[in-house]
């Protein structure tokens, strides 16, 4: 693998407000340049520059890391600062939470159970679970790994139930109160609750979002492979891949790179409860995450392949195993967003071109997410 880390360049004079909103553009004004290492001297550093400087128009966002993969190169960006009150530029090595980017590991783990004959897409994935589950059928029709992957089962959003706290989701308290309602809640009490939980549609009828659906996938890995999850994501790919800063859990030694997360309103935010585990719960640095998207774009590989392949939907709209899949100008597209209390994500690959992107900032304003996909969807149209 060849990989270019830039060098750190910043402009100097550029002092961030002290408030809470006020990323670096705010500081500045929209036509202000943005502390950043992008050389500006090739094709895609001008494509990345001119997406990152459209990025940076909503005046809330604060910092940027991207990875660009082009077959057997790695290009890395870092814009803007890893505080919303000094200036520290971020770099490849620095960690964020992934938030539900993580459904797309899980979902490769679950492709590696049915290549390994250890689970199928439309089997009763009850079978799959420690315990009986009885109640997680519809009029006998039970919820299958197609399903789960799809947020086709009818499970609820989260378990326990956030319907209420997701009524108000833009309420300045809302992160306080999901921290408040998971404090305590551990896997014994996820299975529990598991037990009372009742179907809200039949499976495959409708598509919910659902969290509880990929913790259940979870569930059912460790116990076709009698291993915690945490273990199957080290053999499986983090250790494989070489990725040293990614985890559901960090160590001493790598929480001074974990950056601070903002909510919309520039408030610092927590980051998410300890059992968002195997739906939403990774940290990775940008380093770290051009190395899985490099794997994921090895469409050789029979995991990756089966984890990509259109479960519901259409080439042009559809879903894959837990993978958006669609069409970006003429041209196959895979993605899979993420957004925790304090940070947003996108992964983005162009299988035909062989190339991907990842994007991990440390916001959760309106649109983050969305508009993480089109700084790459921008570039891989300007370069």
């Amino acid at each position: 693998m060849s990989q270019r880390i830039r060098q750190h360049k910043w402009w100097r004079g550029c002092a961030l407000a002290l408030i809470g909103l006020p990323a670096m553009v705010s500081a500045h004004g929209a036509n202000a340049e943005i502390p950043s290492d992008n050389p500006h001297r090739s094709a895609l550093d001008i494509a990345v520059d001119s997406a990152a400087k459209d990025y940076f128009r909503h005046r809330c966002h604060v910092g940027v890391s991207m990875a660009v993969v082009k077959g057997s190169h790695i290009y890395f960006y870092d814009y803007g600062s890893t505080s919303a009150r000094k200036a520290v530029l971020p770099t490849p090595k620095s960690i964020y939470e992934l938030a539900s980017v993580t459904k797309t590991f899980t979902a490769t783990l679950a492709a590696q159970a049915v290549v390994d004959g250890r689970m199928s897409l439309d089997g009763d994935f009850r079978h799959d679970l420690p315990g009986d589950y009885s109640n997680l059928a519809w009029n006998g029709q039970p919820i299958t790994l197609r399903t789960l992957l799809t947020h086709r089962s009818g499970m609820p959003r989260d378990i326990p139930d956030t319907d209420a706290l997701f009524a108000h989701k833009d309420a300045p308290d809302f992160a306080a109160r999901m921290v408040a309602l998971n404090k305590g809640f551990g896997r014994e009490q996820f299975l529990a609750a598991l037990h009372g939980t009742r179907l809200r549609s039949a499976p495959g009828e409708r598509q919910v979002y659902s969290n509880a659906g990929f913790l259940v996938i979870g569930l059912g890995l460790e116990k076709v492979y009698g291993k915690t999850i945490d273990a199957l994501l080290h053999q499986a790919i983090t250790q494989p891949l070489g990725m040293t800063s990614t985890g559901l859990a960090l160590d001493e030694s790598e929480q001074p790179r974990l950056i601070q997360g903002y909510d919309r309103y520039g408030h610092p935010a927590p980051y998410h409860p300890q059992n968002a585990g195997a739906a939403w719960g990774l940290y990775a640095s940008t380093e770290d995450m051009a190395k899985y998207v490099r794997w994921q774009l090895n469409d050789g590989d029979p995991v990756i392949h089966l984890s990509h392949q259109v479960l519901t939907g259409s080439v042009d709209d559809g879903e894959a195993m837990a993978w958006n899949v669609g069409n970006d100008h003429g041209q196959p597209i895979i993605w899979h967003g993420g957004g925790s209390f304090g940070m947003s994500s996108q992964v983005v690959l162009y299988p035909k071109q062989h190339e991907g992107f990842v994007l991990l900032a440390n916001d959760t304003c309106a649109g983050t997410e969305s508009a993480l996909k089109a700084m790459a969807e921008a570039v891989e149209t300007g370069k």
